[in-house]
């Protein structure tokens, strides 16, 4: 040691026999409880363990929520559906809520008689979820619950157009999933036609112009989407026989290209291009061909500078998808990824199945698709296979506990490894 330096703390006499490796200074690097397989399945056990947690806690908030609605105030109600809608669409909780099916099909039914807009507006948005998330057992008791109230809320003057709009689109997907029954479904067709006659012509053939048939545009291409939609369950036959029996007539379809409000145009488009496809082999469109196709022309190169840029453009996109329908007898194929399937669009009636079932579900589409019938159905998706049963679920306290004493084997071999190194380091 050079003079004037004094010996450290902690510096010690090492040995002057150098080692190669680890192997010839006698430490041993097998680790028994921590290779990389039991690696791989703490890390799988982990996982699992924080699905479980996300679970737990998601069900938890669920059944708070349904406490919450039988609140006092309006907006806590309102509140306690929007954020039931929020959960809903994120897992499939039919097991949970088979419970409480005849609970929320009260509450639902209740609120969109006499509650106020904002209780109608967030039970007509939750509905469609709560019906597929229920379970088919309790589908038809829902179904008389919830479908009598929606209807009546779908024609209530004191509610705002949003509700009234709102009401019209739950209503159409909730029927077009799960409603077998025809009489019915023509009963709701007709509804429909009494809200968007509104926008026909006048009896001198003028556009109605109007505030009303402005500010009422949105709710009657709500109900034309609907009409559209619930018609394209009916077969070839029938639909010929529901345009001849029922309103509205191809005609009266055609004076809907005229209205002075674009949603109602477009929708209008959407509903003759449906009603076509389902009946274009009888004689009911006889006559209506030249006068469609010289109108839908006039739309898809619509030059008028008076309406705004982006509702031009807008309209010529979807006309002109529209008029080479009628033309070519082609329909622009459209393929959506619905988590790991594929959605694929090939008819005007699939087109509009796939948008008021984005509409209505939300995110709730990809987290229902694996796990509904009706849903799988109606995307044209195969038959999901059956599922295996859930694992047992072990409590908190247990899983717990065996976390702490895979931590404590792990703790314990990673000493024991430390302890070989510090004594081959002493030699």
């Amino acid at each position: 040691m050079p003079k004037g330096k004094k010996k450290g703390k902690y510096e010690h006499k090492r040995t002057e026999q150098a080692y190669s490796s680890d192997e010839d200074a006698g430490i041993d690097m097998t680790i028994d409880n921590c290779s990389e397989i039991s690696g791989q399945s703490d890390l799988k056990s982990n996982h699992e363990d924080a699905e479980n947690d996300v679970q737990e806690k998601l069900e938890e908030k669920v059944l708070e929520l349904i406490e919450a609605l039988n609140a006092r105030a309006n907006a806590a109600r309102a509140a306690a559906l929007v954020s039931l809608q929020g959960a809903l669409q994120r897992r499939y909780l039919a097991g949970l809520l088979a419970n409480h099916r005849a609970t929320l099909a009260d509450h639902i039914a209740r609120m969109l008689r006499r509650g106020r807009d904002g209780e109608r507006r967030a039970a007509a948005n939750v509905a469609p979820l709560l019906a597929l998330q229920i379970g088919d057992e309790g589908t038809e008791e829902f179904m008389k619950e919830v479908r009598p109230a929606l209807f009546a809320a779908c024609t209530d003057k004191s509610a705002s157009l949003e509700t009234r709009t709102d009401c019209c689109s739950s209503l159409a997907v909730l029927c077009y999933l799960l409603e077998d029954d025809l009489t019915e479904i023509i009963e709701i067709l007709r509804m429909y036609e009494t809200i968007f006659s509104g926008s026909y012509l006048k009896g001198d053939s003028s556009v109605k112009v109007s505030g009303a048939a402005v500010e009422e545009g949105v709710w009657h291409a709500a109900a034309l989407d609907g009409w559209a939609l619930l018609f394209s369950l009916a077969e070839a036959a029938h639909a010929a026989a529901i345009l001849r029996s029922h309103p509205p007539s191809p005609a009266r379809l055609l004076q809907l290209l005229e209205a002075c409000n674009l949603e109602v145009r477009m929708a209008a488009g959407g509903a003759l291009a449906v009603a076509h496809e389902r009946s274009a082999e009888d004689e009911v469109w006889s006559g209506s061909e030249e006068p469609l196709l010289a109108r839908l022309t006039q739309l898809a190169r619509d030059p008028h500078k008076y309406r705004a840029k982006r509702d031009r453009k807008l309209q010529r996109a979807t006309f002109r998808d529209i008029l080479k329908y009628f033309e070519e007898d082609e329909v622009p194929e459209l393929s959506v990824r619905v988590g790991s399937e594929s959605v694929v669009c090939e008819r005007w009636g699939s087109r509009a199945a796939y948008a008021a079932l984005a509409g209505a579900l939300g995110g709730g589409l990809r987290a229902l698709a694996p796990h509904c019938a009706p849903l799988r159905h109606a995307l044209a998706l195969p038959a999901a296979p059956p599922l295996a049963p859930p694992p047992t679920r072990q409590d908190k306290l247990q899983r717990h506990l065996q976390n702490n004493a895979a931590c404590k084997a792990r703790t314990l071999a990673r000493n024991k490894s430390r302890d070989k190194r510090s004594a081959a380091l002493s030699l």
